[in-house]
């Protein structure tokens, strides 16, 4: 009986030991299954944002080494297109009307937009609704406003009946070497200014109501409170939006092509312009792959120089 007994112990304690066993090897697989398989999740996207991205990216690597010859074929020319972007008048042109371009309409983007927000952030009536209507231009595509500006700008249009008791009517505002570039300049801070409005306002919503009453109970001065208390909560919100702005502004192709495709007296071919004449126009697809990867390293070097003065660690 006692020998039975003792069997009895040990056949379940063997089953204990094989159930243990077997639940220690589950548990295993378990976290092996779970450490690999957030990795296989992600592939889709990986493979998508290489498509998307990386892929076209090393193709104008590619081609901007590249001359295209009549009949298709290709010649290796190495850093050739890249050497004689320093002779071309075109490309030096495109430069200085997008910098003009760029100052312009991000200095004005940026000041209005920091002057609404801090307007909004007030109590003011039916603050809802002006944060709705100021949201509308930047939510329209691209093409969408260039075609509605396109409108307001054609002679005896709106524009020249509103400017006409200032400055007389038929201004030319896309017609005129003088003033297209500032119209596009217009149509660009109208639908991107509420981007500045809607990043500030966010920051200046963020701060803490507490610390500026107490600095107000201490006798602070505003624009002491502002420099002390509000603008570290902007700091880096502004140097985002900038970043994001300027980098945008670079890339501007929709409103110039529809609005004066880069005339009148290339007066508005900016550099996004130019890569597409030079590729689809001259059929100089090796050159203007050189000038969207100088882009590139460009925009590359201004975002890194924003984040540096600003001193923001992200």
């Amino acid at each position: 009986m006692a020998t039975e007994t003792g069997t009895d112990v040990h056949s379940t304690a063997d089953l204990d030991e094989q159930l243990g066993t077997e639940k220690s090897t589950r548990e295993r697989m378990l976290l092996w299954i779970d450490e690999r398989l957030k990795w296989l999740m992600t592939l889709p996207a990986v493979i998508l944002l290489f498509a998307l991205t990386f892929y076209p990216l090393l193709r104008a690597l590619q081609m901007s080494t590249q001359q295209y010859m009549p009949g298709g074929r290709t010649v290796y020319v190495g850093i050739e297109n890249y050497a004689n972007l320093l002779d071309n008048g075109a490309f030096i042109d495109s430069l200085i009307v997008t910098g003009k371009f760029i100052g312009l309409a991000v200095g004005l983007e940026f000041i209005l937009g920091f002057g609404i927000a801090l307007v909004l952030n007030k109590k003011i009536k039916m603050r809802g609704l002006w944060q709705t209507l100021i949201l509308i231009p930047m939510i329209l595509s691209p093409t969408v406003i260039g075609l509605i500006w396109r409108l307001m700008y054609t002679p005896d249009g709106l524009l020249d009946f509103m400017a006409a008791p200032f400055i007389g009517s038929n201004v030319g505002w896309i017609s005129s070497p003088d003033v297209a570039l500032y119209a596009i300049v217009m149509t660009d801070v109208w639908q991107w200014t509420p981007l500045v409005v809607l990043v500030i306002f966010a920051g200046l919503q963020s701060v803490p109501g507490d610390i500026q009453e107490a600095a107000i109970m201490d006798g602070a001065p505003r624009w002491r409170r502002f420099i002390d208390i509000v603008f570290p909560y902007l700091k880096s919100l502004i140097v985002l939006v900038l970043i994001i702005r300027v980098v945008d502004a670079l890339r501007v192709f929709a409103k110039v092509y529809i609005l004066t495709r880069g005339g009148p007296a290339n007066a508005t071919n900016v550099i996004s312009m130019e890569m597409y004449r030079t590729a689809f126009r001259f059929n100089n697809f090796g050159q203007a792959s050189a000038m969207a990867i100088t882009l590139l390293v460009v925009v590359l070097i201004l975002a890194m120089s924003f984040v540096k003065i600003a001193d923001i660690k992200f």
